[in-house]
């Protein structure tokens, strides 16, 4: 099973050119995961113009071997297709690599995550 975690508000700051997810808010979609045999593999995020990996988010992203970061370009038209996204996966530090592949005809759920814990979205 493949889900997809969206931001809430409570423990997420939002504002223009800055996304922080606090901790108390990881706490939660990594508890809830772990609770329900799942692991968080990726975090996706847009900028708004071009998808590149910015200061903070190659120092402030989860630098945990193996875990993916993808940036969408064009937060106000983006490309539907993950492929015209950029991705990048840690080792020692952020490697660019290609989009995963995903299984169109796969279920995929999602839940809402916050400092508040996770919800059915």
């Amino acid at each position: 099973m493949s889900v997809v975690a969206v931001a809430g508000t409570t423990g997420i700051v939002r504002k223009h050119g800055l996304f922080i997810v606090t901790r108390p808010a990881f706490d939660a979609i990594f508890t809830w995961a772990e609770d329900n045999e799942l692991q968080v593999r990726a975090m996706v995020h847009s900028h708004a113009e071009e998808a590149f990996l910015s200061r903070t988010d190659r120092e402030g992203g989860l630098r945990v071997k193996g875990f993916r970061s993808a940036v969408v370009p064009t937060f106000d038209n983006p490309p539907e297709d993950p492929a015209r996204w950029r991705w990048w996966t840690f080792t020692s530090d952020w490697t660019p690599t290609e989009a995963p592949r995903c299984d169109p005809t796969a279920r995929t759920d999602s839940v809402v995550f916050d400092g508040d814990g996770v919800r059915a979205d």
